[in-house]
């Protein structure tokens, strides 16, 4: 859940438009907007906004509202922002690109946003009653908002911030990911500006050879009713989940509540291997469960000791 989370927050992030506009290829989605309406101060909001990747019409994304502001960006770019990273939260989510959706593109679009990081540009999206559908599984929001600060150099970390509320699914068949998605996550972390590029690229479906992008994860939370999940950690990234690595210190509160969700949906191999966990945690002064872990070749370990969660 941890890399997936991170994943997405970068792959999103990594690919949003700056100040020179590139419009989204009809070879790769689909876009519609109800009502835009340009903002002072370099900011965009639309009412009614669906994307649908070209070729598959079951696989869509819609808000209620969006809204997209960055520095020096005119109301095209706003709008490229906002479509290249609603394509690839959708994209993340569903595990799919259209086949239009050139390397190019990507890779395009990204590179303009690097000027603004160089000069220390922010960059803000915020989605308002998100929809996510992949054929009949739906993944719903209430909000998410995504920020990317500069770093006024390429050596210097950006940062980069994902709040999530209100999440929740509908029609999946994982019984594992229906029972354990938090209802509310964030995220902070830090990467270097010179790697967004790669990333973007590796995610998009076309991963460049030997690509491996630092990640710095400050701090990290996800809440679903009375189990909280919070953590802190640093990464490698791929774009292939086996090939990336990570490693860091996560704490759990009301551990029991997540072993009994997992045991009550079925899930006797994960819900086992939390108790296992259990016995070598660590209990903190909250109350709360903590271990060290890692993941590396596509193996999860706690304090060494590798879970059988497959």
């Amino acid at each position: 859940m941890k890399k997936l989370l991170i994943t997405t927050i970068l792959a999103t992030l990594s690919c949003m438009g700056a100040a020179k506009a590139t419009a989204l290829p009809d070879t790769c989605a689909r876009v519609q907007v109800a009502t835009t309406q340009p903002r002072s101060g370099s900011a965009l909001a639309a009412q009614g906004y669906d994307l649908a990747l070209a070729g598959r019409t079951d696989q869509t994304f819609h808000a209620t509202d969006i809204a997209a502001s960055g520095t020096g960006m005119g109301p095209q770019a706003l709008r490229d922002m906002e479509d290249v990273a609603s394509l690839v939260l959708l994209a993340v989510m569903t595990g799919h690109h259209s086949d239009g959706c050139e390397q190019s593109y990507f890779a395009s679009a990204a590179a303009p946003i690097m000027d603004g990081l160089r000069t220390g540009g922010s960059y803000d999206l915020t989605w308002q009653g998100g929809l996510l559908t992949n054929g009949s599984t739906k993944l719903s929001f209430r909000r998410a908002h995504l920020h990317l600060g500069g770093s006024k150099s390429d050596s210097a970390p950006a940062t980069l911030t994902l709040e999530t509320q209100g999440i929740g699914i509908t029609g999946s068949r994982n019984t594992l990911l229906v029972s354990a998605l938090p209802q509310q996550a964030t995220a902070k972390a830090a990467v270097p500006g010179s790697s967004l590029v790669p990333l973007a690229e590796a995610i998009t479906g076309h991963p460049p050879e030997n690509v491996m992008v630092p990640l710095h994860v400050s701090a990290l939370s996800a809440q679903r009713g009375a189990m909280q999940i919070t953590g802190n950690g640093d990464a490698n990234l791929t774009g292939h989940t086996d090939a990336s690595s990570a490693s860091g210190h996560i704490l759990v509160q009301n551990l029991d509540a997540v072993i009994d969700t997992l045991r009550n949906a079925g899930q006797t191999r994960a819900s086992a291997a939390l108790i296992l966990a259990k016995l070598f945690g660590h209990k903190s002064e909250t109350g709360g469960t903590s271990w060290d872990v890692s993941w590396e070749g596509g193996v999860m370990t706690v304090n060494h000791i590798p879970l059988p969660i497959r």
